[in-house]
């Protein structure tokens, strides 16, 4: 088939892997939105992908504006303009949050031959512009109801609004090889990665650690990613705590595997979720994962094989499940990653998990 595959910069990391098996049994044209801001970061990426695949028929859209600038709907028009005359069997739309765009497909793009991807069928509590993004959203929906999202829990979400509801699990997320860092079993390394938000429970695990800080000496945690609200919010509850180490800032992708490969668990203290980037760049990177006991996690978290699952929100929760792992004997450790290896694998590798999108586009095709 003839697909044309269209994604934004939040979802490339995924994309890429799936793309590079979907290339070997289809025609991919892939067209990736790319906001001005970030293009020195994800251009290379993209580059990347052609020299790696001929096969793929990739190019970079470059929003030279802000979201919800309606200097942007000359590049959407273009870009339809590409779809229609392109004459697909598939057309693939990876979920773009800009109400323009929205509206510009909704009206002009065909609605049989259409899956609608969806990573945030519910909106992450402290998210801005969540009344406009709704709206444009429903109408969206009221047009493309064949749909696919990446958990199961979001899938349920729309089963009552739309025709067809496809649900696949997210690919694991490789950003390359590591330097050759090796992991210090003398101290256990937590990981909290990603860009920070106030779901994102951060505010609890810097709470948790600080109480751990005063009866353990062999641990520390790593909080790496950008946020806007460290300097008034989060700095100050650390204080001058020697065992949190902050790197605040935007992580260059080719950093993102030596703080994987040099920490022993990723947490996630999310107090909402739908479903998780960083827990399946730990999972390629065989880092066992402690998460708040969330359907977005509970799907994908295996209890004692991938990782621990504590109560949302529950600070002695929390604090239970790391201080058995600062005290977990480095043999059961390496018999949890061996077991977690194996799992992830079956589960998540991207050969699997092509197989799935070609099922469902093959499906819509047919029908």
């Amino acid at each position: 088939m003839r697909i044309f595959y269209l994604s934004s910069v939040n979802l490339i990391d995924a994309d890429i892997n799936i793309l590079s098996h979907l290339s070997k049994i289809h025609e991919i044209i892939f067209r990736l939105l790319i906001p001005e801001s970030v293009y020195i970061h994800w251009g290379k990426e993209l580059n990347r992908l052609r020299e790696e695949n001929k096969l793929i028929q990739s190019r970079i859209v470059r929003l030279k504006y802000r979201r919800r600038n309606p200097f942007n709907i000359p590049l959407y028009i273009r870009l339809i303009l590409e779809i229609r005359r392109g004459h697909y069997d598939i057309i693939y739309i990876n979920d773009f949050e800009d109400v323009y765009f929205r509206l510009l497909f909704a009206v002009f793009i065909r609605k049989d031959k259409t899956v609608y991807g969806i990573h945030d069928v519910a909106y992450h509590s402290g998210w801005k512009h969540k009344i406009i993004k709704r709206a444009s959203r429903e109408v969206f929906l009221r047009k493309f109801d064949t749909v696919l999202t990446f958990s199961r829990s979001q899938a349920k979400l729309l089963e009552s609004k739309c025709r067809r509801v496809f649900s696949v699990p997210l690919a694991l997320k490789c950003f390359g090889d590591s330097s050759g860092i090796k992991k210090d079993y003398s101290t256990i390394q937590f990981l909290f990665f990603g860009n920070i938000a106030s779901y994102k429970g951060l505010d609890i695990l810097i709470t948790v650690i600080k109480k751990l800080s005063l009866k353990y000496n062999n641990f520390r945690l790593i909080i790496a990613g950008d946020c806007n609200d460290w300097e008034s919010v989060y700095k100050p509850m650390i204080a001058d705590n020697k065992y949190i180490v902050a790197d605040i800032r935007y992580i260059e992708n080719d950093e993102i595997p030596d703080y994987f490969a040099s920490s022993h668990y990723l947490i996630l203290p999310y107090k909402d979720v739908t479903q998780s980037g960083p827990l399946m760049i730990a999972y390629y990177y065989q880092v066992p994962v402690i998460a708040s006991d969330l359907e977005g996690f509970r799907e994908y978290i295996q209890e004692g094989t991938t990782g621990f699952i504590f109560s949302a929100g529950q600070e002695d929760q929390l604090e239970k499940e790391l201080e058995n792992s600062i005290l977990r004997k480095k043999e059961t450790y390496e018999h949890l990653v061996c077991n977690m290896k194996d799992f992830v694998s079956q589960q998540y590798g991207p050969a699997a998990i092509a197989s799935k999108y070609d099922h469902i586009f093959k499906e819509v095709y047919e029908h």
